[in-house]
């Protein structure tokens, strides 16, 4: 398979567990990141055992759209093409309400939902002349259920949800899918910031938590996001646009 893809957040985390994905599947992966350089260079030594010479790091701050360009057109340089965006790539300030200051909020929405619009604005000319193009993109459950430690956060994640609806319709006539994943808890090392993410007393075990909450008995792990968007990202998929998809072992059930 030469397809190609780029994924935004793709040093830590989900991000890292979708390039893993992706790259075990013979895709040719940019991975792009804009801190936590330790990670990214980690996540491409990784890739490179998987299938060598089939990933590069490309640092990128995805609310500046001649940042945005560059690694675009420096993707489909090095590899020839471009198929599959999946927009990953927030930051999550964990926040109460008092406690953002403009500067904040105006910031994590130029990344979060930002960044999403000037990807898929900057792939679509290359998205359009692909076999098989995908635009796939990461929101959360707090889009629908209050997240109670990060207002704006939530707010980002559900304006995903339109963004992914509104660019399904408007890029079918060039049979480029786009969709969203709704993803709940997740074993990943710590986000942007430092948050008590629980409502749970914090003497209850863990094991117990989770069997509460979580129907299947266990939370996502990044492999499980990025096996679905290996699908997602495939030949056989191409009857399903504009939707989401949960991925949080059926805790939105409860």
């Amino acid at each position: 398979m030469d397809k190609v893809a780029i994924v935004t957040g793709g040093n830590k985390g989900v991000g890292r567990g979708i390039v893993y994905s992706l790259t075990k599947a013979g895709f040719n992966v940019c991975i792009c990141y804009n801190s936590s350089e330790n990670f990214a260079v980690e996540t491409l030594g990784k890739a490179n055992e998987i299938a060598k010479n089939h990933a590069f790091l490309y640092k990128c701050d995805v609310s500046v759209r001649d940042n945005v360009k560059a690694m675009v057109e420096e993707t489909v340089r090095r590899f020839g093409r471009l198929d599959i965006l999946v927009n990953n790539a927030a930051l999550q300030p964990n926040l109460p309400v008092g406690k953002y200051d403009m500067d904040t909020f105006r910031k994590i929405w130029d990344i979060n939902i930002g960044g999403y619009f000037l990807c898929l604005q900057e792939c679509l000319p290359y998205l359009k002349q692909s076999d098989c193009p995908r635009v796939i993109n990461i929101s959360s459950i707090h889009a629908k259920r209050p997240s109670v430690f990060d207002v704006g956060y939530s707010m980002t994640k559900n304006a995903i949800k339109m963004f992914t609806r509104e660019a399904a319709i408007e890029l079918a006539k060039y049979k480029i899918t786009v969709n969203y994943i709704i993803l709940g808890a997740c074993r990943i090392e710590r986000k942007t910031a430092a948050s008590n993410f629980g409502t749970f007393n914090v003497h209850t075990p863990k094991e117990a938590r989770v069997g509460t909450s979580h129907p299947l008995g266990r939370i996502a792990n990044p492999k499980d996001v990025g096996d679905l968007i290996v699908y997602l990202a495939s030949p056989e998929s191409e009857i399903i646009t504009g939707t989401g998809i949960r991925v949080d072992g059926g805790s939105m059930l409860l």
